[in-house]
C-alpha cells in the first residue's frame, strides 16, 4: 500500500496543474484565436474571370476605323471583383475588355445582375479598359454584331452572379505605388510627356486564412500600343501585364486590370499621328510587352507590404449630374470648310512629289487634313440648330475600407483625377475611368488654348474640368459620412 503523505499530495497537484496548463492553454489560446480570427472577417469577396472573345471576326473599334478582324492574338475578358460587409452592403467592380459601352449596354447589365443577385444597379460599376484591339460593340449593326452584343451581356451578367454566389469570407487591402514611362502625356511629348499621375492603386486580396487569391491595379493609360493595322483583337499592354503578374503570384490567382484617368494618356505617341497610320516602331507587341512587364513587376513589388483586413465598409453613392456645353467653336463652320480644302490640295500636291514619299514632312500634312476634318465634322455638330446645352453623365463612388474609387464615362485628362485626388478628404482616392455611359474626353481647362485632337472633338464646355471635380467630391462625401 503507498500511503500520500502532505508533501506528495503537494507535489501531485503541482503537476497535475502542470499537466493542465502545458496541455491545454495552447488549446484554449488556439480556439481564442480562431474566435477572434473569425470575429474579424465580416467581409465576403467573389471573384471570376470569363472569355469575352468574339466567336467569330468583327468589325474593330479603336482608330474610328473599319477594318475587321482577322483572329485573336489574346482572348478578351469579363472580370468582376463582388463584395459585401457585415451590414449587407454589396457593390461590383466590372472590368471588360473592349473600348466602350453604351448607357443601354450599362442598362441591361446591370438589370440582369440586379435580378439574380440582388444588387442594387447603382453599386454596379462598369468599367472598359478601352482596348483599341476589340469589337466594335453597339456599332456594328451586322447580325453578326447584335449577335456578339447579346453574347456580351449575357457574359458580363453571368461574371458577375458567379462571383455573387461562389463568395467567401476574405480580406482586402489598397494602397498605391508608382509607375514612371509606362504611360505618356501624348499632348506634352514635345516637352518630355512626363505622366501627371503615374500613381497605381494596388488592391490585395486574401481569402479568410490569409492566401492570396486576387491582385488588381488601377492606372491611367490608354490600351492602344497596337495601331489600326493590327486586326488581332488584343488586350493591349494590360494583357502583358496581368501575364507578367499571374507568373509571379500563381496561375490560379485572379488579377485584373481598371482603367483609370487616361484621357491624354498612352504609351508614348501623338493621337493626330496615329490617326493618319504614320509608322512608329512602339507600335507593337514587342514594344507593348515592356510596359506591360514594367506595370506587372511594380505590383507584384508593392504585394507584400500591404495590410488587409477583412472587417471593411462597403458604401457606394450614385447620381447624375449636369455638364455644361460648348458655347462656342473656335472656327465658322465656312471657315472650317475652307481649311478642311486647303489642306485636302495641299496633301494632294505633296502625294505626286517623290522625295516626301515616308518623310515626316507628308506625315505632318497628313496631320492638318485629320486635324481640318475633325474640325470640319465638330462644327457641323456645334451648329446644328437646336443642340443640348447640357449633358447629364452618370457618375459612381464606391468606399472599400479606407480607399474610395470615383467614376467617369469617358476619357478624363489625367491632371483633373488627380485634382480630385489632391482635394479628396481621403488619402486613398482613386479614379475609374471609361466607365459605360456617355462620356467622351474631358479635357482640362487650360488646353481650350491649344485645341488638338481632344479639345477639338470634345462637346464639353471649359467649365466642365471643376463640374466633374465637384461632383466627385460630393459623391466622396457622401460615403464617407
Amino acid at each position: 500500500m503507498i500511503i500520500f503523505n502532505s508533501n506528495h499530495r503537494k507535489v501531485h497537484s503541482y503537476l497535475c496543474r502542470l499537466i493542465f496548463i502545458l496541455f491545454f492553454t495552447p488549446l484554449l489560446l488556439m480556439a481564442e484565436c480562431t474566435s477572434q480570427h473569425t470575429k474579424l472577417i465580416t467581409l465576403k469577396i467573389g471573384l471570376d474571370e470569363t472569355v469575352i472573345t468574339p466567336r467569330e471576326n468583327l468589325q474593330m473599334s479603336g482608330f474610328a476605323r473599319s477594318q475587321v478582324s482577322t483572329g485573336v492574338h489574346d482572348d478578351l475578358h469579363v472580370r468582376s471583383l463582388v463584395f459585401d460587409d457585415k451590414a449587407g452592403n454589396a457593390a461590383v467592380l466590372m472590368s471588360i475588355s473592349v473600348s466602350g459601352l453604351n448607357d443601354e449596354f450599362a442598362a441591361r447589365i446591370r438589370e440582369g445582375i440586379s435580378a439574380k443577385t440582388g444588387i442594387p444597379g447603382v453599386s454596379i460599376i462598369i468599367s472598359c479598359t478601352h482596348t483599341h484591339s476589340g469589337p466594335a460593340v453597339g456599332r456594328d449593326n451586322s447580325a453578326r454584331g447584335q449577335n456578339y452584343s447579346a453574347f456580351l451581356i449575357e457574359k458580363c451578367v453571368e461574371s458577375v452572379v458567379n462571383a455573387w454566389n461562389t463568395r467567401t469570407p476574405g480580406k482586402i487591402g489598397i494602397e498605391a505605388t508608382e509607375v514612371f514611362e509606362l504611360g505618356r502625356n501624348r499632348r506634352a511629348l514635345g516637352y518630355g510627356g512626363i505622366h501627371p499621375d503615374p500613381e497605381v492603386a494596388v488592391i490585395k486580396i486574401q481569402d479568410q486564412k490569409g492566401r492570396l487569391i486576387g491582385v488588381a491595379f488601377n492606372y491611367g493609360c490608354h490600351p492602344s500600343g497596337l495601331d489600326w493595322r493590327n486586326t488581332e483583337f488584343s488586350e493591349d499592354w494590360p494583357y502583358y501585364a496581368i501575364r507578367g503578374i499571374k507568373k509571379g503570384v500563381g496561375e490560379d490567382v485572379w488579377v485584373a486590370f481598371f482603367q483609370g484617368a487616361e484621357g491624354n494618356i498612352n504609351v508614348g505617341y501623338t493621337a493626330e499621328l496615329s490617326a493618319v497610320g504614320a509608322q512608329m516602331p512602339i507600335r507593337s507587341h514587342w514594344y507593348i510587352e515592356k510596359k506591360g512587364i514594367q506595370m506587372a513587376e511594380a505590383v507584384q513589388k508593392a504585394l507584400p507590404d500591404i495590410k488587409t483586413s477583412g472587417d471593411c465598409m462597403v458604401k457606394t453613392a450614385h447620381d447624375r449630374f449636369a455638364y455644361s456645353m460648348r458655347e462656342s467653336y473656335p472656327v465658322t463652320l465656312e471657315q472650317a470648310e475652307k481649311d478642311a480644302k486647303v489642306a485636302q490640295e495641299k496633301l494632294a500636291t505633296m502625294e505626286k512629289i517623290d522625295r516626301y514619299k515616308g518623310s515626316r514632312s507628308l506625315d505632318k500634312v497628313r496631320v492638318e487634313v485629320f486635324s481640318a476634318n475633325q474640325r470640319l465634322n465638330a462644327a457641323n455638330r456645334f451648329y446644328t440648330p437646336g443642340r443640348s446645352l447640357i449633358r447629364k453623365n452618370e457618375q459612381q463612388a464606391v468606399r472599400i475600407g479606407d480607399a474610395v474609387f470615383v467614376t467617369y464615362t469617358g476619357g478624363l485628362f489625367s491632371e483633373i483625377g488627380l485634382e480630385v485626388k489632391k482635394r479628396s478628404p481621403l488619402e486613398k482616392t482613386f479614379i475609374i475611368g471609361e466607365c459605360a455611359g456617355r462620356g467622351g474626353y474631358l479635357p482640362i481647362e487650360r488646353a481650350f488654348i491649344d485645341g488638338d485632337y481632344e479639345v477639338d472633338g470634345t462637346p464639353y464646355s471649359p467649365k466642365a474640368e471643376e463640374t466633374y471635380i465637384s461632383t466627385s467630391l460630393e459623391l466622396i462625401g457622401r460615403v464617407i459620412k
